[in-house]
């Protein structure tokens, strides 16, 4: 069986594995990438060990970052032209597909695995088995079913691929924002934590200090009572309590207070962070919400936003993907594809004449 046909037996009522029909070509919610997870693991410990793309989804500016190209290179459509005559020759499977997964989705999905990976991968399906056989239809294949190997091989559900059956889609070379921005994402998810606990606790850290020579018990050798732990159970629950941040404390404790609280919520800090993401995804600071330092701050307008986000931004993304399905492979030879911008040039300023001059 073919691979295009083995990933599009459940559109077919074909029952996978188990009895369970699933869409093909897209992830599962709760899939993850266990590459991400065994690369980065050394950085991170706790909540925080794993860098997925579901916690970088976590974070605001990733998801707006991500979300904001998604929907603008998957509403592009991809259209083929003959590279002598400029002649448009766009084959049906570009805007057409026999799968459950619609084209916009299909390049969305593709996208989406260069941002976070770096790699993509697509199933193809032809009209004949010779070399000059045409492709008819294809389904983006989900991260996690496949890889490749050192000697070149791509694996599909633990199974070789025939090389004609797949067009490896590689990204611009960053590694993707998982691997380049690993640090970022990790500060990122440490700077949301730390504000969520503030906003929790939004009063300077608390001290509930011994002032006699009475110990207070604290629940180790075996004590039936725990003091201590009492003590700092009850302040803890006053401190987050809607009706207000109220204690009591008898003779032998006193209630000492460290340091303040910074009522912006580590604003500067977040706000670098919507900065870095975009440095690492090339979309306009500006487009995520993030102000530079007043010092550099220069007048913008929504036009000069857009062709700042067009100029910089989605080259980085698209013309990977065009460059490689303009290949012999995918394409004929003579012939490229690329994504249809047409609809994203702004209208010619209309023409203005003053009054006749007699």
């Amino acid at each position: 069986m073919a691979l295009f046909d083995f990933l599009t037996r459940a559109a077919r009522g074909d029952a996978l594995p188990g009895g369970v029909l699933a869409a093909p070509g897209l992830e599962s919610p709760n899939a993850t990438s266990t590459a991400a997870q065994v690369v980065w693991a050394e950085y991170f410990v706790g909540e925080a060990g794993e860098v997925t793309r579901e916690s970088a989804l976590q974070i605001p500016a990733v998801k707006k970052a991500r979300d904001t190209l998604l929907g603008i290179i998957a509403g592009c459509q991809l259209r083929e032209y003959d590279v002598a005559t400029g002649a448009e020759t766009t084959p049906a499977w570009l805007t057409s597909t026999s799968t459950q997964i619609s084209p916009w989705h299909r390049i969305a999905y593709v996208f989406d695995d260069l941002f976070f990976y770096d790699w993509s991968a697509l199933a193809v399906k032809r009209d004949g088995t010779g070399p000059t056989a045409q492709i008819v239809d294809a389904l983006r294949i989900p991260w996690k079913k496949w890889e490749m190997r050192e000697d070149g091989t791509v694996v599909v559900d633990w199974k070789p691929a025939e090389a004609r059956d797949v067009v490896l889609i590689p990204g611009n070379g960053s590694g993707g924002i998982l691997a380049a921005g690993a640090p970022t994402i990790k500060g990122a998810r440490a700077l949301e934590r730390a504000w969520i606990g503030r906003a929790q606790n939004p009063i300077p850290l608390i001290e509930l200090h011994q002032l006699t020579d009475e110990d207070l018990t604290d629940g180790s050798d075996d004590e039936a009572d725990d003091e201590v732990g009492d003590l700092l159970a009850t302040w803890a629950a006053a401190r987050t309590s809607p009706t207000g941040a109220v204690g009591f404390t008898d003779n032998r404790v006193e209630v000492r207070v460290h340091g303040n609280v910074q009522t912006d919520l580590f604003e500067t800090g977040r706000n670098a962070i919507v900065l870095d993401i975009a440095r690492l995804t090339g979309v306009p600071a500006s487009i995520l919400d993030g102000s530079q330092s007043t010092a550099s701050l220069t007048y913008s307008t929504a036009d000069g936003k857009r062709s700042e986000f067009d100029d910089y931004a989605l080259p980085m993304w698209m013309d990977p993907i065009a460059a490689r399905l303009s290949m012999d492979d995918v394409s004929p030879a003579g012939r490229v594809i690329r994504f249809d911008l047409s609809g994203r040039r702004a209208p010619a300023a209309p023409t203005t004449t003053g009054p006749t001059e007699e």
